[in-house]
């Protein structure tokens, strides 16, 4: 039988797939990772160009608790969607969690078919799942799964696994990389995956977190032995929310996707893929379980503009800039008389001789303070944000600055002679305002805020308050890129009901923007379709 996907004509054979066949397949691009239940109207304009959707197990499903229900329910904009419904909205990638190949008992064609149906509705070029044990006739494990055993005999079935897998979906699979808190069997992982593509064909995604995850549980740094991974089989990599916790015996990496950032080392590891994998065709953000989309745009537009990823967008290699001969002849010159004078001397090294050769002095040390930078960056403005959440979203969309743009000058223009309150990061807003133009409904915003912070703080205001703006809807406007401020232009009376609650004038109850809580170990939402 002959199959034709993206104009690619094959027979059904997984040898005909591999680094050729990657190759010729269309670059994604940026795009959010997401279970039908996380779906916002959001996430179908900039800065996303995919959506890759979960397809759940048809097998050993089983009820939904009622807690994840009310939790994956509509609301705040959210919508059940999965890839039928929007198959054609949006170019989609297939995530599975029904294939489940390193498993001893072979996956059945039956339980293919829809799976097949939806590759064929999706027009998608490959089909995910993370390389681990999802299910078993002997035990229950969905929605959750259990690292494969990294031995041979798990090869060879895994092996003959995909082959027929590859043979009925008429696409390649795409075995990710799995997260393991624990090793188990006597091969090295990415020597497994490279055996793997070797035999069958099959792609690689790389989830940098579940990379990150093997490395700690080895014992072992961020990237060691990278070189052993099918570099010219990797066509995506996924990456999420997550945490680093110190324990006993070591570093653990938890991936707990939902509105959490991205781990730092995370994303240098992206920047590593993104320079080596040749047939790289998508990066994804998986966000199973957020609530706050706003929070996954920055997120997702802070990785566009990585300087490795922006390159990667553009097609142009992120080294292909090449000095100018002369000036560069001139600045070796200089390096290395510095490194001369710098060494071959009586006087002691010191923080002000080693000014010749500063820009290149300990690069990996300037590394982990620009990280450590960075995340007391976030840390400092999201504590200061947190009093205006809807001003400071509007003011940051207004100058078009980036997340960390806008924390850098909120701390900037916020006096440092006391701990910051509600009223000195209303001072410092003010001071961000953007000239010009009609900033009325941005004193609007400012001044309901202002309020709403002093009724928290227990200060002797009125309990009702008139502004000339709906304060809800331009709240919920910050994760649309289409929005704009002047449509919420309208009288609206917020009344505070005491203990932090406020309604309007009506039956609509303002939301209140909360920072996500952290995960317990082992309850974080994954990739299972609901």
């Amino acid at each position: 039988m002959v199959h034709t996907t993206f104009g690619i004509e094959r027979r059904e054979c997984a040898l005909a797939f591999g680094a050729d066949y990657f190759r010729d397949v269309r670059r994604f691009g940026v795009g959010i990772g997401i279970n039908p239940s996380d779906f916002h109207p959001g996430y179908l304009a900039d800065p996303v160009d995919f959506l890759e959707i979960t397809a759940p197990s048809v097998r050993h499903r089983g009820s939904v608790p009622y807690r994840l229900q009310l939790a994956s329910g509509t609301g705040g904009g959210f919508e059940r969607r999965g890839i039928r419904e929007l198959a054609g909205s949006a170019p989609i990638l297939v995530h599975s969690t029904n294939i489940n190949p390193v498993y001893a008992d072979a996956p059945a064609e039956a339980d293919l078919r829809p799976l097949r149906e939806l590759l064929v509705l999706a027009d998608a070029p490959w089909v995910t799942e993370d390389l681990g044990v999802w299910l078993m006739s002997e035990r229950h494990v969905y929605p959750h799964f259990m690292p494969l055993p990294l031995t041979r005999d798990t090869l060879a079935v895994a092996t003959e696994n995909i082959r027929f897998v590859q043979d009925v979906l008429g696409v390649p699979f795409n075995a990710e990389f799995p997260p393991m808190t624990y090793v188990v069997g006597d091969m090295n992982a990415f020597e497994f995956f490279a055996r793997l593509c070797d035999a069958t064909g099959c792609g690689m995604c790389v989830d940098v977190g579940h990379v990150l995850s093997y490395q700690l549980a080895r014992g072992a740094s961020a990237s060691a032995d990278f070189h052993r991974i099918p570099w010219d089989n990797v066509t995506e990599i996924h990456f999420a929310g997550g945490a680093i916790d110190l324990v006993r015996e070591g570093f653990e990496y938890h991936d707990e996707h939902g509105d959490l950032e991205v781990v730092s080392i995370c994303l240098d590891l992206i920047d590593e893929i993104v320079g080596t994998a040749p047939n790289l065709r998508a990066i994804a953000l998986e966000v199973f379980g957020a609530r706050l989309p706003g929070r996954a745009l920055d997120r997702l537009r802070a990785a566009r503009e990585r300087p490795a990823v922006a390159s990667w967008l553009a097609g142009t290699a992120a080294d292909a800039a090449v000095p100018d001969p002369s000036g560069g002849r001139e600045r070796v010159r200089a390096l290395s008389v510095a490194m001369f004078d710098l060494l071959h001397t009586d006087q002691p090294v010191s923080g002000s001789r080693i000014g010749g050769v500063a820009e290149v002095f300990a690069v990996g040390e300037q590394r982990r303070w620009d990280r450590d930078r960075q995340a007391r960056l976030k840390a400092l403005g999201r504590s200061l944000v947190a009093f205006y959440p809807v001003t400071a979203g509007w003011i940051q969309r207004l100058r078009e600055w980036t997340t960390e743009q806008m924390y850098g000058r909120l701390i900037a223009a916020v006096d440092g002679t006391a701990p910051p309150g509600a009223e000195t990061v209303a001072d410092g807003l003010r001071r961000l305002v953007p000239d010009g133009g009609d900033t009325r409904l941005l004193y609007e915003l400012l001044d309901g805020e202002t309020w709403m912070n002093q009724c928290a703080s227990g200060l002797a205001v009125p309990h009702k308050r008139r502004i000339g703006i709906d304060l809800d809807a331009a709240a919920a406007a910050l994760a649309d890129p289409a929005a704009r401020l002047e449509s919420f232009a309208a009288p609206d009376e917020l009344i505070y009901l005491g203990a932090g609650g406020f309604v309007r004038r009506g039956p609509t109850a303002v939301p209140p923007v909360q920072a996500a809580e952290p995960a317990a170990c082992g309850t974080a939402r994954c990739c299972t379709g609901d």
